[in-house]
């Protein structure tokens, strides 16, 4: 089985009966809609590919879409993404993948190997806004809310949410109280996440 590194194996390379075999052999396993061969590390790059085969390519991963890309929680059941205002998004390539018109400005997205995905900053304050509740995650607490959003925080090199704060009362002001009590929880793990960091470099 050949494929050319880092791009995952849809049902264009093979059909879904020999991925499906490949997989109970061991010979890959499955990350979104797409299979990687076993040996290919499950990184950031290769999820962010993975997640761009579910949708045309103007759409953009956001919220759990963009934190699972970032490897700071586990795939989600349905994938988020969004569009820009007045972009057509009656398109979807999978029905694991949902899309919604919204406002965003370069500075709130990066490019990930072709892939446009959410900044750990937007990831972060998009989720203080809208998550009822961690869906990828059981049982879904206040807690772990705090503890992803900090992960996204400290992924992105925050070291406080001085930052976050910010960006939640700039623009539409949707949900920004919501967010910003939500965000002055984030501290206490943040702090545990940075000393974390410190005694690795420390021991290192």
């Amino acid at each position: 089985m050949t494929n050319p590194p880092g791009r995952p194996l849809t049902l264009n390379d093979l059909p879904l009966a020999e991925l499906y075999a490949a997989r109970l052999d061991g010979q890959v396993f499955q990350i979104a809609d797409s299979w990687c061969v076993i040996d290919e590390i499950d990184g950031c790059d290769t999820r962010a590919i993975a997640a761009g085969q579910l949708v045309p390519p103007r759409a953009i991963a956001e919220q759990l879409t963009a934190a699972w890309i970032y490897g700071v929680t586990p795939e989600p059941r349905r994938h988020q993404f969004c569009v820009l205002i007045g972009a057509r998004a009656t398109t979807v390539w999978s029905a694991r993948a949902s899309v919604r018109e919204i406002v965003r400005t370069p500075d709130d997205v990066r490019t990930i190997s072709g892939v446009r995905v959410t900044t750990p900053l937007r990831t972060a304050v998009d989720l203080a806004r809208y998550a009822v509740s961690p869906p990828a995650m059981s049982p879904s607490t206040t807690s772990e809310l705090s503890a992803l959003l900090a992960r996204l925080l400290h992924y992105g090199q925050y070291p406080d949410v001085s930052a976050a704060i910010r960006l939640c009362k700039r623009g539409s002001p949707a949900h920004s109280a919501l967010a910003v009590a939500r965000f002055t929880a984030v501290s206490t793990p943040l702090f545990a996440l940075r000393q974390q960091g410190c005694a690795r470099r420390t021991a290192g």
